[in-house]
């Protein structure tokens, strides 16, 4: 089997295996601007992958729950390999680059998905999950429920270009995020986790909607136009080093960044390594575990305007008592823990040349906006007595991350969230889940001795 791989809509390479390898083949010709990956640019030599797929190309292949909807939608078509995976979903992945079956054309026809109608739905699980199989040809990673969909623009025509516009305009232009049910109403605990960094305004964040009944999380997507034209490619930092998706936990904080900085404009990296502190910040703030390497990647226009794409994928992963004992996804200084002490203001100033004062600006700008959105969680959470439970965790989990982060010279003055959590009549944080059992261990066995 052999793949074409198109960068904005043209065919600029073949894919394909070839014995225990995978090879990436420019076609003759091709421009230098129209490379496929940052780790691959354009050479008359195939660039060369054992045993499995390119990085970049397994980074948007789907994972957990939307992998298990494409094998029995799919079967098949599939042959057990990562190429013929591929092959299904790769016409309609995120940024510039396309994949399909030789002489196939990317973006298959999908059928419209009212945004306007998703938001004020009743998105149950069950549901949610049908529109899951339905736009199951998606190609987006991720472990939770979530899918690529076209727009259907007749909402947005009757209004900006008369009585019937254009209501078979189809683009890819959103990500739509759902619940399950470990993780109920995450379309609200991200909606406002990522308001905490988003309402500073000082570096760019993913813009999203919740839906009516919090469930659902419909972020616009920033590798596309108004059009839903692609104009960047996006490669994130599991990609970059190497690394499959399943590791994306298998790495450092530094190794990330060092696997980024890399490729940025040397005009940019002040501005830049400054985003990425603000996004390490806010995950300590809102606390929020699942940071990995495939939540930092950049985007581009061309090999001169590489940044870090705009802040994505915050949750409060610990207003879920499941996984309020995960500590950060990547560890800092050889810490893996919330907290972080000086080890956090170390790597500040020597990875990000950011100074201990800076810092403390930034640590105090994150607290206070964290303080202002909490009582916007609160007054959402008073209108919706569903959401309560949720918002009372949330708060909480705040309130422990700006503690962790604060200044203890400056602890009088520290504006947190207890007068607000008291006020709403918050009870105390729901203990966390007990780790389930080790497989291969009986809960029966007595504890090892200690040496």
């Amino acid at each position: 089997m052999k793949l074409d791989v198109q960068v904005s809509g043209k065919t600029v390479a073949q894919l394909y295996r070839e014995r225990d390898e995978y090879v990436l083949k420019y076609l003759p010709d091709t421009h230098l601007a129209d490379f496929v990956s940052l780790t691959m640019p354009v050479r008359d030599e195939p660039w060369r992958w054992p045993r499995d797929l390119h990085p970049f190309f397994r980074q948007n292949l789907p994972e957990g729950y939307l992998l298990n909807i494409i094998r029995e939608e799919f079967g098949p078509l599939l042959d057990g390999t990562d190429l013929s995976l591929l092959a299904v979903v790769g016409g309609t992945g995120i940024g510039r680059v396309t994949v399909t079956p030789e002489g196939g054309k990317p973006g298959g026809e999908m059928a419209p998905l009212q945004i306007e109608s998703l938001l004020k739905a009743e998105n149950t699980t069950e549901h949610f999950a049908s529109l899951v199989r339905r736009y199951a040809r998606a190609s987006i990673s991720g472990v939770i429920p979530k899918f690529l969909a076209p727009e259907d623009t007749l909402d947005e025509a009757l209004g900006a270009m008369g009585p019937l516009g254009k209501p078979t305009l189809r683009t890819h232009r959103h990500i739509i995020k759902g619940s399950d049910d470990s993780t109920p109403y995450l379309g609200f605990n991200e909606y406002y986790s990522m308001r905490v960094l988003q309402r500073l305004n000082v570096v760019p964040v993913a813009r999203t909607r919740m839906s009516d009944d919090g469930r659902i999380l419909v972020v616009e997507r920033f590798d596309v136009d108004e059009q839903g034209m692609p104009t960047h490619g996006l490669e994130d930092a599991c990609g970059l080093l190497g690394l499959p998706p399943h590791e994306k936990y298998a790495t450092t904080t530094e190794k990330v960044l060092n696997a980024t900085r890399a490729y940025l404009p040397p005009a940019q990296v002040r501005t830049q390594l400054k985003q990425f502190g603000w996004h390490v910040l806010t995950n300590y703030v809102v606390r929020n575990a699942d940071c990995h390497a495939k939540n930092i990647a950049l985007h581009y226009s061309r090999l001169g305007d590489v940044g870090f794409t705009p802040v994505y994928d915050i949750v409060t992963t610990q207003a879920y008592p499941r996984y309020a004992n995960n500590p950060p996804g990547l560890s800092i200084d050889g810490r893996q823990t919330w907290a972080a002490g000086k080890a956090l203001l170390r790597f500040f100033n020597a990875r990000l040349g950011i100074s201990p004062r800076e810092y403390a600006d930034m640590v105090d700008r994150l607290c206070e906006s964290a303080v202002e959105v909490g009582t916007e969680v609160i007054e959402a959470a008073m209108n919706e007595s569903r959401w309560r439970p949720l918002a009372k965790q949330m708060l909480h989990a705040w309130n422990e991350g700006m503690a962790s982060l604060r200044d203890p010279k400056k602890s009088a003055s520290f504006r947190g969230l207890d007068a607000a959590i008291a006020a709403a009549g918050f009870s105390d944080a729901e203990p966390p889940e007990q780790p389930r059992a080790v497989i291969g261990r009986s809960e029966l066995m007595a504890p090892p001795r200690k040496q």
